[in-house]
């Protein structure tokens, strides 16, 4: 009798271990799912955030040509008109709104260059 009890004792153990263990396969593999779930979630966020970040800075290089093309038309309209930059008020005065324009667009480029920039950051 003892002896079929300590079987009993030892064959129910180790079932209720086997079904531990089996539970706790279970919720690693699901714990395992949900992590890699997110991490798909957080890839895409950053090819997302890395994808808006490469077309800012086309814009910003197409913004930067136009900016390089503006100042080389402004070179050649002093080379053409024979002035130069210290000649009249008047041309002073357009050059130095075109510069300050210049400057505002070159400002905003880089607000936008730094908030692309911390956007994938906080990712």
């Amino acid at each position: 009798m003892l002896v079929l009890l300590w079987g009993g004792l030892v064959y129910g153990g180790f079932f209720l271990a086997r079904g531990y263990l089996q539970k706790t396969q279970q919720h690693f593999t699901q714990e395992l799912e949900a992590l890699k779930q997110e991490n798909r979630r957080i890839e895409a966020g950053i090819a997302e955030a890395m994808q808006a970040f490469k077309d800012e800075l086309d814009l910003y290089k197409e913004e930067m040509q136009k900016l390089r093309g503006e100042m080389q038309t402004i070179q050649e309209e002093l080379e053409l008109t024979g002035e130069s930059i210290t000649g009249t008020d008047k041309t002073r005065q357009s050059l130095q709104e075109k510069m300050a324009e210049l400057d505002r667009q070159l400002a905003a480029l880089r607000e936008q260059l730094r908030r692309l920039e911390e956007a994938v950051r906080a990712l």
